[in-house]
């Protein structure tokens, strides 16, 4: 099983901290719910729950984000879905699923595109905050299991792709995972945030919605 990565993130060393919902390339989107938070980059984080990319009319954008001192996230399902296809040559699913707008950009622009999606193979799969009160969990579909520990090694697939925890609580079938405070996904789209026991979902469905929502950490 490759190696799970995690990041410790202080939350001292910042003056706000956000996690913001699967952006999906709607970069425009994005800039303007900053502004309207008075986002500083000098001084505040935003974290994204991944699925930077697709379905939106700037993914190339969202990813040039990544040279900002202010931006991280974890790694989506959309992410490893394009890393997936320049490893195999077989680029149907990503395609399907909104990848389409990487075979329209022009050279270039495609081999920055790379590099920055590259980047994904170093990137947390999962991003750990503290205050030394709080402790939040960044992941993009979920953790397995009822404990969180810090370091656990984890199939990609089981952070990246499941919505059986949050079919579940839909259903009035709530369980707290141990471990950490609370616990901010995205993946599973919803119209609005929503909150079962400790964990935090905020894909509100960007590009179809013209709602990108954030979670305020800090």
């Amino acid at each position: 099983m490759p190696s799970t990565r995690y990041q410790k993130i202080d939350a001292h060393n910042y003056r706000h901290i956000r996690a913001v919902g699967d952006i999906h390339g709607d970069y425009q989107l994005l800039q303007s719910r900053l502004h309207q938070l008075s986002f500083c980059p000098e001084t505040d984080l935003l974290i994204s729950v991944g699925d930077n990319i697709d379905r939106g009319p700037e993914s190339l954008n969202v990813l040039r984000l990544l040279n900002q001192p202010w931006f991280t996230s974890v790694k989506g399902n959309h992410e490893a879905m394009a890393l997936d296809a320049f490893a195999t040559g077989d680029g149907n699913m990503w395609l399907t699923s909104g990848g389409d707008w990487f075979f329209e950009l022009n050279d270039s622009e495609q081999k920055e595109a790379i590099d920055l999606l590259l980047r994904f193979h170093n990137l947390p799969h999962i991003i750990e905050i503290t205050n030394d009160i709080i402790k939040y969990v960044v992941v993009h579909a979920d953790y397995p299991g009822d404990e969180y520990q810090f370091g656990k090694k984890i199939a990609q697939s089981e952070l990246l792709w499941p919505v059986e925890r949050v079919q579940k609580s839909l259903k009035g079938e709530l369980k707290k995972i141990i471990g950490a405070d609370f616990f901010i996904f995205g993946h599973m789209m919803f119209t609005n945030i929503q909150i079962f026991a400790n964990q935090v979902y905020i894909d509100t469905g960007s590009p179809e919605s013209g709602r990108l929502s954030f979670y305020k950490i800090k």
